[in-house]
């Protein structure tokens, strides 16, 4: 990944071509069945026929092959029938030879419309695939990758396979204040948690710009957090306890002077902090209740700072990292792969995390998966990248 690149956020889930999804013993499957059925039919006429590997090969090729590749292939098995039946079929069995090949052809042509069929409802497929995508990234816009001198990273997974968006969330501005980051874990998971997700990040987007300190925006998140709960609890016709819903969150903010990180956190798992000296879990001493459940909290939201200049880094995470188990149930740490990667920077260590992950768990995600990485350099890249 570029470390010029402008903007970072959900990988593209885009329908890929469907030749390149194919393993290659599949594309040549089709072919393949005909010259064994010309193999083994053609030395012992009569005895064996190789008409069954002939249809074969027309069924298989219009499951993966295009419209006029299908057709290529019905063109080549109707031709390979007739080798057939003149080479030794028709002396052999007669008229129930003529019959077979019949069959044969009209079985081998009958896969042309079943493959128009299938390439129409890829293509619809296709199309919703798009329009959800779309929608998914009007929930979570891509962040800009670089303020001035803040350099920023995020990497997403969720665990559904049906969606880009699950229960987690990401969000980044830059405001009079400096770099707010939100990072969050809706309550749940898949599809049913995207509503939560574009809730609080429509507000964070807003209230970031006007409120001065962290406490006073995490409040206010949680005020939107909890219009949100009663207004799906109005829509649905259940109470406001069966809409009950809660967001943990983590807010950091980096002043443009770059000199501290500043971090509140609503109920939600620890960040991390590397540089030359050490790597440190930051688990705060306030983390207070989950937004959403701010009207039980009645003590007095604080956040904390640490130092924060260039070259140090911080990762945001939520717990499908920590949580993440292997095969005898031993959770993943990040704390290796974070030493061996945090100097190549934030894409660097996001990446790095997000495919230990995948090797820890054998490529099953039980939870959705949001990093946010950012640090601070000497110096702003040059051009438009940088521009505040």
């Amino acid at each position: 990944m570029s470390p010029y690149r402008t903007t970072t956020g959900l990988t593209s889930h885009a329908p890929q071509n469907e030749s390149e999804l194919l393993p290659w013993w599949a594309r040549i499957e089709p072919l393949a069945l005909v010259v064994l059925a010309l193999a083994v039919d053609l030395p012992t006429p009569g005895a064996f026929s190789g008409d069954v590997f002939l249809i074969l090969s027309s069924m298989i090729a219009a499951c993966v092959y295009a419209l006029r590749a299908v057709v290529r292939v019905a063109v080549l098995n109707s031709l390979a029938g007739l080798v057939l039946l003149f080479g030794g079929h028709l002396s052999s069995d007669g008229r129930h030879a003529v019959v077979d090949y019949v069959a044969m052809v009209v079985l081998a042509w009958a896969t042309v419309p079943l493959c128009r069929l299938r390439l129409s409802l890829r293509r619809r497929l296709q199309g919703a695939e798009r329009v959800a995508e779309s929608a998914q990234r009007a929930v979570l816009p891509p962040v800009r990758a670089w303020w001035g001198k803040t350099w920023i990273a995020v990497r997403y997974e969720a665990a559904s396979a049906a969606a880009s968006v699950g229960g987690d969330l990401y969000a980044a501005e830059h405001t009079p204040y400096g770099v707010r980051l939100l990072i969050g874990d809706v309550r749940g998971k898949g599809l049913n948690a995207i509503p939560g997700v574009a809730a609080l990040v429509g507000s964070f987007h807003e209230a970031a710009h006007h409120t001065p300190t962290l406490p006073e925006l995490a409040r206010h998140l949680d005020e939107a957090v909890s219009r949100h709960t009663r207004e799906t609890a109005s829509v649905s016709g259940g109470s406001e306890v069966d809409g009950e819903h809660f967001i943990t969150a983590a807010i950091a903010q980096i002043p443009d002077d770059g000199t501290e990180v500043r971090l509140i956190s609503r109920g939600h798992c620890p960040a991390f902090l590397v540089s030359e000296d050490a790597l440190r879990v930051w688990e705060p001493e306030h983390a207070g209740l989950p937004l959403g459940l701010g009207e039980l909290d009645t003590g007095p939201w604080q956040d904390e700072s640490r130092p924060f200049g260039p070259g140090h880094l911080l990762l945001l995470c939520t717990d499908g990292l920590l949580e993440a188990r292997d095969a005898d149930g031993r959770f993943y740490t990040p704390g290796e792969d974070l030493r061996q990667s945090w100097r190549d920077g934030p894409p660097a260590v996001v990446e790095r995390l997000a495919g230990a992950v995948h090797t820890h768990t054998d490529g099953v995600l039980a939870d959705d998966l949001a990093l946010v990485a950012v640090t601070r350099v000497e110096h702003a890249p040059s051009g438009g990248e940088a521009a505040p």
